[in-house]
C-alpha cells in the first residue's frame, strides 16, 4: 500500500451502524483492500492482534495450500464479483491451524473498493468430520450406507476389501443383487430392515451368508442403524464383520465337543474331571463300573475322599497340587476304594486343561490294573512267559559275561548287530573302538556293582545302554538292554529346527529377513527358498498363487510330512505380510501345528515306555529296577526342549480372544 495504516484507522470504523454491528458480531469480521487489512472486529482479534494484522498481508495468514484460491476469490471480489463461501485454513501467528469458512462481500470503504469479509470458524466440525471420516475408512468393520430401498449410498475400505467392489461399482445399486443374496435371504433382511424403519429401533444380530465378487461365499454378522435426518429416517447404516472363519470354527468346536463327549462316555477306561477344590465335576460310564459310585453320587465329592485310602491320601493330596499348580503331566500307580469297600489298585494319568476363562481343571484317566498286577507277578514267576517276553522283545537284550562273551541275545539283538552273537567277544563282533567301549562299560557296571547307563554309536546308528550286574549259576554277568535311538535323534533334531521355524514365523514381519533365518536354522537340510523347484524340494503354496519353493537335502520320507507342512505355515507367512487379514488364519495354523509337534513328542517317548516295561519285567529286584527307570527317565532331556512348542501352544491357545493379537502372541514367543 502507499499509505502506511496506522493501528487507529484498523480498529474503528466510520460507518457508526456497521461499527455496531461488526462489533457485536460472534463471528470475525475484517475488511481489507485485497492485501492489507483495513478494519478488524474484536472477535477477529481474538485471532490474531492488531499488530500481526498491521505487520502481513492479509494472504500470508492462509495456509499455503489455500493461497492460490484465496488469491483468485479476492480478485474476483475486487472487480466487483460474487463468489460463493468457501472453507480456508488459516495459520495463526502461535503455529495454531483453523478453519474458517470465508463470506466475501464488495464494498466501498472510506471512499474506496474493499471486501467485507465474514468468517465462521469451523474447525471443530472439519475435525468431527475428519475424525469420523478416519473411522469409517479405517474402521475394521464393514460400513455400507443403503438409502430406503437398499441401495447403496456409500461404503468403506473394509466393504471393498472384503467383497472386492470398489465403492463406484456399488454405488446406486441394490444390496440384494450387489451380495448376490438367495431369495430367502434377501426377503430376511428386507423385513429386519422394514420392521426398524416401522419400529424406529436399530437391528442388532444379523447373520446371514452373502457372494464376494470373485463368488466366494462368505459368512457376516452385524447390526444396522437407523440413519436420520433430523426427524426423518432417510436410510441404514450397517456395520458388518466377515465372521467365516469364526462360524467355521464353532462349527468344528461343536463337532470336536461331540466326538469328545462321545469319546468320554464310552471310553474303556475311566476318565474324572475335578476342579481346583478337588472336586469332581465329571466322571464317565467306566468310572461308574470301576468304582461303582453313580455319576449323580459322585458329582461334587471330593476325589481323594471318595478314593483314596486314608494312609494314602498325603501322598496324592501332593499329587493333586502338583497337577492344579499346573504340571502338565503326572503319573502314578496306588490303591483306591470302591463303593463296596474293596481295594483295587489302579493306574492314573493325570494331566490339566482350562476353560475358557482360565480356570484349571485336573484331568485324570484311570484303568483298574489290580489283574494286570496279579498276572505280572505270576508272569515273573513262570520261566516259560520270562523266555516268551524275551523272544519277543523289540528292545535289544542280551547277556554278558565278565570277559564280555554274549550268554544270550533276543532276536532283536541279532536283528542289530546282523549275526548271532552267542558264544562270542565283544571284539570278536564289533570295531575296536566300539568293543572296548563296551567292555570298559560291562567291568565297571561289575566292579561297582551298579547300573551303568551311557549312549554310544556304532555303524553310524545311536543306541542308549544299560549294564545291571547279575549273578548267574555264581558267576558274574552282565544284563544288557538297549534301545537304537537314532531316528529319535533325528527326528528330536528336526522338530527343535521346527519350533525355532513357527517362533521365527510369528515374530519375523519382512519376507527376506524370514527366509534367511529359515535358512539358517535349516542349514544342516542345506536349505534353501528358491523361485523355482529342482531337486528336492516343497512347493511354498496358498490358493492359486506359489510365493517359491523349500529346497532341502539329506531328509528322509519321515522328514517329509513335517517339511510339507511347514512350507504351509511359510506360505501363510508370505500371505500375510500381503493380507493383514489372513494374519489370523496364520497363527491358528501355527498353533494346530506345535499341537502336532507336541504329539510328535509323545510318539517320540514311546520307545522310552518300552524300555521301562521291560525293565519291570526282566529285573526282579525293585531298588535296582527302579534305578534303570530313574536313568531312563534322563533320556527324556533329549526330548525335554521340545515340550517348550508345547507349552506355547497351550499359551496360544488359552489366549482366547486375545489369541489374534499379533503383538501379544510375538511378546509370550520373546518372553519364553
Amino acid at each position: 500500500m502507499k499509505n502506511e495504516v496506522s493501528r487507529k484507522s484498523i480498529t474503528e470504523a466510520d460507518d457508526e451502524t456497521l461499527k455496531i454491528i461488526a462489533e457485536r458480531s460472534p463471528d470475525p469480521v475484517l475488511i481489507h483492500d485485497g492485501e492489507r487489512v483495513l478494519y478488524a472486529n474484536p472477535k477477529a482479534l481474538e485471532y490474531v492482534s492488531a499488530e500481526e494484522l498491521m505487520k502481513r498481508k492479509l494472504v500470508e495468514f492462509i495456509h499455503p495450500d489455500y493461497r492460490a484460491i484465496a488469491v483468485e476469490r479476492m480478485t474476483k471480489v475486487m472487480k466487483g464479483e460474487s463468489v460463493e463461501p468457501y472453507e480456508e485454513l488459516f495459520v495463526l501467528p502461535d503455529g495454531r491451524e483453523v478453519w474458517l469458512e470465508t463470506n466475501p462481500t464488495p464494498i466501498t470503504f472510506r471512499g474506496k473498493r474493499a471486501v467485507l469479509l465474514i468468517l465462521r470458524d469451523v474447525t471443530a466440525r472439519r475435525r468431527t468430520e475428519e475424525r469420523y471420516r478416519d473411522f469409517f475408512e479405517n474402521s475394521l468393520d464393514i460400513i455400507a450406507v443403503t438409502d430406503l430401498k437398499g441401495n447403496f449410498v456409500e461404503v468403506n475400505r473394509a466393504f471393498e476389501e472384503v467383497f472386492g467392489y470398489s465403492r463406484d461399482e456399488v454405488r446406486g445399486r441394490n444390496f440384494a443383487e450387489v451380495l448376490k443374496l438367495s431369495k430367502d435371504v434377501a426377503e430376511e433382511i428386507f423385513r429386519s430392515y422394514n420392521k426398524a424403519f416401522r419400529e424406529r429401533k436399530n437391528v442388532y444380530g444379523l447373520l446371514f451368508k452373502v457372494r464376494r465378487k470373485d463368488g466366494k461365499e462368505i459368512i457376516v454378522e452385524g447390526n444396522v442403524r437407523l440413519l436420520w435426518e433430523g426427524s426423518k429416517v432417510k436410510g441404514f447404516v450397517g456395520n458388518f464383520r466377515d465372521v467365516t472363519d469364526r462360524v467355521r470354527l464353532e462349527e468344528r468346536l461343536r463337532e470336536s465337543q461331540e466326538r469328545y463327549r462321545s469319546i468320554f462316555n464310552y471310553s474303556p477306561l475311566a476318565i474324572i474331571v475335578f476342579n481346583d477344590r478337588a472336586e469332581i465335576v465329571d466322571w464317565n460310564k467306566k468310572a461308574e463300573d470301576i468304582f461303582g459310585w453313580k455319576k449323580e453320587e459322585a458329582l461334587g465329592k471330593n476325589i481323594i475322599e471318595l478314593l483314596v485310602p486314608e494312609h494314602l491320601r498325603g501322598e496324592i493330596q501332593l499329587i493333586a497340587e502338583r497337577i492344579l499348580e499346573g504340571e502338565v503331566y503326572t503319573h502314578s500307580i496306588n490303591e483306591n476304594l470302591t463303593k463296596d469297600g474293596r481295594v483295587i489298585t489302579c493306574e492314573w494319568h493325570n494331566t490339566i486343561y482350562r476353560d475358557a476363562k482360565g480356570r484349571i481343571y485336573g484331568l485324570s484317566i484311570v484303568q483298574d490294573i489290580t489283574d494286570k498286577i496279579k498276572m505280572e507277578r505270576k508272569l515273573k514267576e513262570s520261566e516259560e512267559r520270562y523266555r516268551s517276553v524275551f523272544t519277543h522283545a523289540p528292545v535289544l537284550i542280551a547277556i554278558l559275561d565278565k570277559d564280555g562273551r554274549f550268554v544270550e541275545a533276543n532276536p532283536a539283538m541279532v536283528k542289530s548287530i546282523g549275526e548271532n552273537p552267542v558264544g562270542k567277544e565283544l571284539s570278536e563282533i564289533f570295531p575296536k573302538d566300539v568293543a572296548e567301549r563296551r567292555l570298559n562299560h560291562l567291568k565297571k557296571a561289575l566292579e561297582e556293582g551298579e547300573l551303568v547307563e551311557f549312549e554310544d554309536e556304532r555303524g553310524g546308528k545311536y543306541f542308549i545302554n544299560f549294564y545291571l550286574p547279575l549273578e548267574l549259576e555264581g558267576e558274574k554277568h552282565c544284563l544288557v538292554i538297549a534301545q537304537d535311538i537314532t531316528e529319535l535323534r533325528k527326528l528330536n533334531k528336526l522338530l527343535r529346527e521346527m519350533v525355532e521355524v513357527n517362533e521365527a514365523i510369528v515374530r519375523i514381519g519382512e519376507r527376506e529377513e524370514l527366509v534367511k533365518k529359515i535358512e539358517e536354522i535349516l542349514s544342516d537340510y542345506s536349505a534353501k527358498i528358491r523361485d523355482s523347484g529342482q531337486g528336492e524340494c516343497l512347493e511354498i503354496r496358498y490358493g492359486d498363487k506359489t510365493y517359491g519353493y523349500l529346497c532341502v537335502e539329506n531328509v528322509d520320507e519321515e522328514m517329509k510330512p513335517l517339511l510339507k507342512a511347514l512350507t504351509d505355515d511359510l506360505a501363510f507367512a508370505f500371505k500375510s505380510m500381503e493380507d493383514e487379514e489372513r494374519r489370523e488364519e496364520l497363527l491358528k495354523q501355527l498353533v494346530e501345528n506345535i499341537r502336532t509337534i507336541a504329539y510328535l513328542v509323545d510318539r517320540i517317548r514311546n520307545p522310552l515306555a518300552a524300555i521301562r516295561a521291560f525293565t519291570e519285567l526282566f529285573v526282579d529286584d525293585e531298588e535296582v529296577s527302579k534305578k534303570i527307570i530313574q536313568q531312563i527317565e534322563r533320556i527324556v532331556d533329549i526330548v525335554e526342549k521340545l515340550d517348550v512348542s508345547w507349552a506355547n501352544s497351550e499359551k496360544i491357545a488359552r489366549m482366547e480372544k486375545e489369541i489374534y493379537d499379533l503383538s501379544k502372541i510375538e511378546k509370550k514367543f520373546k518372553k519364553d
